[in-house]
Order: structure tokens, then sequence, then C-alpha cells
């Protein structure tokens, strides 16, 4: 997996996709989306976790098909030429996952990250 630091985001913002992939178990009482649309890090798209996955089972966020997934990815504005950087605000570290299903799909892994320390190190950083 390929980690980047906060300082690295900040110094690429412009240059970098970022995604907010927040999800929180349902105990938790917090709801990601939410949290996103109070505050994320500036000019970062929000990937809902439950929307983006398989619908069609019981089990929880299973890989969609390829053909939803290009059309999830492009209603985002995203190209598989575009570097990517995914974080969360969460304590089940939902970022990864969304990194495994660009990864699974077929994108560069050289260019998609997972931003180390999340949104609470960034926040943090200000």
């Amino acid at each position: 997996m390929s980690l980047v630091e906060t300082e690295w985001l900040e110094k690429n913002l412009k240059k970098v996709k970022i995604i907010d992939c927040s999800w929180h178990m349902p105990s938790s009482k917090r709801n990601g989306h939410e949290e996103y649309n109070k505050k994320h890090i500036p000019g970062a798209i929000f990937f809902d976790l439950d929307k983006n996955s398989k619908k069609n089972t019981n089990l929880p966020h299973m890989l969609t098909d390829k053909k939803n997934w290009e059309k999830i990815v492009s209603d985002m504005g995203i190209n598989q030429n575009d570097e990517i950087v995914v974080y969360d605000n969460s304590d089940v570290i939902s970022s990864c996952r969304c990194w495994y299903n660009f990864i699974y799909f077929g994108h560069d892994p050289k260019i998609i990250h997972v931003l180390n320390g999340g949104f609470k190190k960034m926040v943090k950083r200000k």
C-alpha cells in the first residue's frame, strides 16, 4: 500500500483527486456523509462505501461489478490516469477498503494512496 503523509498531501493538493471514504459501524451513531458535509479536506469527493458496494447480497461492502464501478468512478469525475489520495475519519480504517476497490479494478497502484493518519492527522496540522 502506498501511504502518503499529510505534508506530502498539502504540497500536492492541486495535483491529486482526494476521496473521503469515512464509514462508521452502526453502533457508533456516526454518519460519514453527514460529517463530510460539515468538514472535509478541501476539494475532497465523498465515496459512500454502502452505496458503492454490491447491492444484491446480504454481505456488507462486497465489490460491485466492473460496469457499475466504471459508472461510480466516472460520476466522481475520476479517470484511470488520476493520482488519488483516499482518507477517512473513522475507527475502522474504511479508506483502505476504497483503496482496494481502485486496485482491484485496475487503477495503477503507484498513483492510488492512503493518507497516513487520515483526517484526524490532517486537522491536527492546521
